[in-house]
């Protein structure tokens, strides 16, 4: 909403606000070479771009590509509380096409961000795959494994696969493990994790700068850690309240931990995951609104890609 001009100013100096501001914004000048051009200090072309802005004379509106929804991404962003959300427009189309075109976008999120000193953790699953495929711009940062995985038909290749494709298209370096998401007993769990190999890899998840996740809902078919597990075991974390997953670490409907499984699970925990400096999570399939909710709730991720069907009904709930 444009403010009202400054007592006392005059349509000649609301005239030179506006020539300024076109110098400025729209030519690209410095504010050094309108001072020279104009005959004015730079001190008064900065308090004549105020004054443009203040009297409405500047309006900025910004376009996104016309594959994103910018504004149930910028709804998103305000009513989580998340450094950034982005919505692809896959409206009808089937859940593997909405997977495909997230995937897409995430992975050149990646590459337009990824510093060389970063150490990215990625998590396994069908989203996941799709996004390695994706990834071709040399970033020669740090891939870290996330968890361990179990196999699955429809994921192509094991998360040290996953880890390591990444690692090769983009010429960086992967740390990785053979190891299972979770194991009977937290004994198993202990046992496995004192491994050289798998503590070298675990000891670097405290190192994480970014990390991309999955969101996986508490169902049979959609999630990695409840697919793990027996289905005695299963229903009892449903009842304590998980209602989602992101690499073995359970959400429940307000945002918190469930910690039923924390003990059992390899690999990276809800507190270094609170610590990465950026966790972007994927979402896909309108069947994962409360779960994505849930995620969102947690604080346990920064940055959201998702499809317009499932930010609607994210935006609906109350």
């Amino acid at each position: 909403m444009a403010k009202a001009p400054a007592r006392g100013a005059s349509t000649s100096g609301l005239a030179l606000a506006a020539a300024v501001a076109q110098r400025f914004h729209v030519e690209g000048q410095t504010k050094v070479d309108i001072a020279r051009d104009l005959g004015i200090s730079r001190f008064k072309v900065a308090r004549l771009l105020a004054d443009a802005t203040d009297a409405g004379l500047v309006q900025i509106r910004v376009l996104v590509p016309p594959s994103l929804d910018g504004e149930l991404g910028e709804a998103l962003r305000a009513r989580f509380g998340l450094r950034a959300a982005y919505v692809v427009r896959a409206d009808g189309e089937p859940v593997t096409a909405q997977r495909r075109a997230v995937a897409q976008l995430t992975a050149g999120l990646l590459e337009e961000t990824v510093l060389p000193e970063d150490v990215v953790g990625l998590a396994w699953g069908r989203t996941v795959s799709q996004l390695v495929a994706a990834l071709s711009t040399p970033l020669r940062t740090r891939f870290v494994q996330l968890a361990g995985a179990l196999p699955r038909p429809d994921v192509e290749g094991s998360a040290v696969d996953l880890v390591r494709r990444a690692a090769e298209a983009t010429g960086s370096t992967a740390a990785t493990f053979y190891a299972p998401l979770a194991v009977p007993d937290a004994a198993t769990a202990d046992s496995l994790r004192s491994q050289p190999e798998i503590a070298r890899a675990l000891a670097e998840l405290d190192t994480l700068t970014r990390a991309v996740v999955s969101v996986g809902a508490w169902l049979p078919g959609e999630s990695t850690a409840l697919d793990s597990l027996d289905d005695g075991t299963a229903a009892r974390l449903a009842r304590a309240g998980a209602v989602a997953e992101i690499t073995g670490v359970l959400v429940g409907v307000d945002g918190g931990e469930v910690t039923g499984l924390a003990d059992r699970v390899i690999g990276v925990t809800g507190e270094q995951l609170r610590r990465a400096g950026d966790v972007l999570a994927m979402a896909c399939g309108q069947g994962r609104v409360p779960a994505t909710a849930a995620v969102l709730r947690s604080g346990l991720v920064s940055t959201l890609v998702t499809h317009a069907e499932l930010a609607r009904e994210l935006l609906r709930l109350p």
